[in-house]
């Protein structure tokens, strides 16, 4: 006995819910895979600053290092977010200078004295801990 064209019909519909709904997480998952290939391959070239047996034409980790700390900070909308590169936009030798660089790239606006309070404890717990924030 064949089933009523309107059950069949929400079957089909339920079915292509639980479709779309695995083929949304799959592209989630690539989308965050791209992410952090892509964060990792610019990570390892900043890392790679001084190293001249990477530098093949490309540009090197210091101009990188510039773009994004010039780039970077627009993006970040979030202070928890400017803590986690903070050692990458305002390094530790710059100390003196990157709460002015802070205030190039970003962290002006309404909250400007949290931002910039957040920044410089970050650099404190680095500096005491040997390079890391602690958050």
């Amino acid at each position: 006995m064949r089933k009523p064209i309107e059950q069949r019909i929400r079957e089909l519909e339920k079915q292509k819910k639980a479709l779309q709904s695995r083929l949304e997480k799959q592209q989630r998952a690539e989308a965050t895979r791209r992410r952090m290939l892509l964060g990792s391959f610019v990570l390892e070239r900043l890392e790679q600053d001084g190293d001249p047996a990477h530098q093949h034409g490309e540009p090197s980790g210091k101009q990188l290092r510039e773009w994004l700390a010039r780039e970077f900070p627009a993006y970040l909308s979030r202070d928890a977010d400017r803590l986690l590169f903070v050692d990458l936009l305002w390094p530790q030798h710059e100390t003196n200078h990157s709460t002015q660089a802070a205030q190039r790239n970003g962290l002006n606006g309404a909250d400007d004295g949290a931002a910039l309070t957040l920044l410089d404890d970050a650099q404190r717990s680095t500096s005491e801990d040997g390079g890391t924030a602690q958050s």
